[in-house]
């Protein structure tokens, strides 16, 4: 008996979560997501700048402090847009849609949003670039030529093209630090980026199988601000976040230790490894 009750909460979820994946691209939805953290944090960066925090080592923490818990309110925002966009859809009649409530309750609309998924599909075809193949050769059509006249030719120059660059990469020392740190935080946030992509069924239909499921009951989505999907989402994602925030704070000092009066990244390698 309790073995049953305990199977069927996980049963209910997976059909919440392969209903919500069928009608909603979630993938999709948590790179939007994400690409509006990184611009609020950026966002955050420069404000700082702005109040006078020149400090890498203190802004950048902040900036991914305050990045976490846009993130928050932006998944928030999301379980309220899925839960009035299913019951607008449900009550309109509109084909391939699903009642969040239905699935929760048991009403058996998750087997027929499996069979009108055809509303749903994302026809990724894609146009086909055929122009790609009309180049024309000049010579073929060129007028007859005129005789040539010799013209001098200046001096090659002993540098060679590389010599026009200005400037050289320094990979000694500080500039060498600097430049690992940057692109380990740069890996950093491309691999969590990655992580929490792939994991969003899982996190994003967690978070809003939380807030429609009630005893007995389905919540509206006005209730949709109710803090009971923090938990989950805080546990599933707390670890990615605090990594990219070790990288961030550690490149952060480094950065204002050994490239003083620099407030940016791109006061680091214009100062202190391009030169």
């Amino acid at each position: 008996m309790s073995a049953t009750a305990a199977a069927a909460p996980l049963s209910l979820h997976d059909r919440f979560r392969a209903a919500l994946t069928h009608r909603y691209f979630i993938r999709l939805h948590m790179s939007v997501l994400l690409a509006l953290v990184l611009l609020s944090g950026i966002l955050a960066s420069r404000l700082l700048i702005a109040a006078g925090v020149e400090n890498m080592a203190v802004r950048y923490p902040i900036a991914v402090v305050i990045s976490y818990i846009s993130f928050f309110g932006l998944v928030r925002i999301w379980i309220a847009y899925v839960t009035r966009a299913s019951r607008k859809r449900a009550r309109s009649g509109s084909e391939g849609s699903f009642e969040v409530g239905d699935v929760v309750s048991g009403g058996g609309s998750g087997g027929s949003s499996g069979s009108g998924g055809g509303g749903g599909r994302w026809l990724s075809g894609g146009g086909r670039f055929g122009g790609g193949g009309s180049s024309a050769t000049f010579a073929d059509n060129a007028a007859p030529r005129m005789a040539a006249v010799p013209v001098a030719s200046p001096p090659a120059k002993s540098g060679g093209s590389s010599s026009g660059s200005g400037f050289s990469i320094d990979l000694d020392g500080d500039g060498l630090l600097l430049l690992l740190l940057f692109a380990l935080l740069v890996l950093g946030i491309c691999g969590v980026g990655a992580y929490l992509v792939y994991q969003a069924p899982v996190i994003l239909s967690e978070a809003a199988f939380h807030v429609a499921l009630v005893p007995g009951l389905v919540r509206t989505a006005r209730n949709s601000h109710d803090p009971g999907w923090i938990p989950g989402v805080l546990r599933a994602t707390v670890l990615p976040f605090a990594i990219v925030l070790a990288l961030a704070a550690l490149f952060g000092y480094q950065a204002h230790k050994r490239c003083p009066g620099a407030v940016s990244v791109r006061q680091v390698f214009t100062r202190c490894i391009l030169r």
